[in-house]
Formats: structure tokens, C-alpha cells, sequence
């Protein structure tokens, strides 16, 4: 759901997976259709947030098993003594690349549950729309 977007009518309980914002908001003005009360804060619209999946910082934890099995075996010779930060933030690079891969290949992501860059859209007037700017504008000149 990267990327996606949601509306929400109370700021709390958001819904949908849409590709962009205007079409979150197209989709909270059909829904308005089908609900009781209009909202009185209007129709808010966010982006879905992913959850972090925590796949970084594996790198010195890796090194230090394989060193351990290296030292455990029947090898002989010095193994991974002292790699680089630089060498390190690429390993660490790439094995958060890889996991996450392997989370989204597997289905095994976690839903996302936040919502971020929400922007707050007012409700046009239901008479507003039903008649037209120019209908509206002329009820108001005849009064």
C-alpha cells in the first residue's frame, strides 16, 4: 500500500487504499451520499504510513555469527576481524533490502495503522451542487 491514500470523516478512522489524494477525496464525496449527518469538520484525506518493518541494523549481528562459526569450525586463519563502517553500512544496506523484499514476496508486511500529511477538504453545499453556481447566485440577487 505504499503510497496510497485514505478520507476519513472524524480525523480517526480512515478508509481506502486510493493511488492518489484527489481521488481519496472523490471517493469520501460518494460515501457522503450514503451517510445520515454531514460531517462538521469536513472530509480529511491522508496518506497510508508503512510500518517500520525494522529490517536495518542486522549488519554487526551478522558479522558476529559468521565469525563465531567461522571460529567454531575446523577453518583456520582470521575471518571478518575488522570490517569498515563503510563495509558494515553496506552489508547493512543490503540486508534490509533483502528482508524487506522477502517480507513483501511472502505477503508478510504488516497492515499499515497511521496516517500522515492529512489535509482537511470542505463539503460543498448539497444545494450548492444540486443547482449549479449560477441557480444559487440568482436565489440569493432575488431576495
Amino acid at each position: 500500500m505504499t503510497g496510497k491514500f485514505a478520507y476519513s470523516f472524524d480525523h480517526e478512522t480512515f478508509t481506502g487504499a486510493y493511488d492518489s489524494r484527489q481521488q481519496a477525496l472523490e471517493a469520501a464525496m460518494v460515501a457522503l451520499k450514503d451517510r445520515v449527518e454531514t460531517p462538521a469538520e469536513g472530509v480529511f484525506v491522508g496518506q497510508w504510513s508503512e510500518p517500520d518493518v525494522r529490517a536495518d541494523h542486522h549488519a554487526e549481528h551478522v558479522v558476529d555469527a559468521m565469525r563465531d562459526r567461522w571460529r567454531a569450525s575446523d577453518s583456520e586463519g582470521e575471518f571478518l576481524e575488522s570490517p569498515t563502517e563503510q563495509q558494515l553500512a553496506d552489508l547493512d544496506y543490503d540486508i534490509a533490502r533483502v528482508i524487506s523484499g522477502w517480507l513483501a514476496k511472502h505477503n508478510l508486511l504488516p497492515k499499515p495503522t497511521k496516517v500522515r500529511a492529512v489535509s482537511q477538504h470542505a463539503i460543498p453545499n448539497a444545494q450548492h451542487v444540486a443547482q449549479g453556481q449560477e441557480r444559487e447566485t440568482s436565489l440569493m440577487g432575488e431576495a
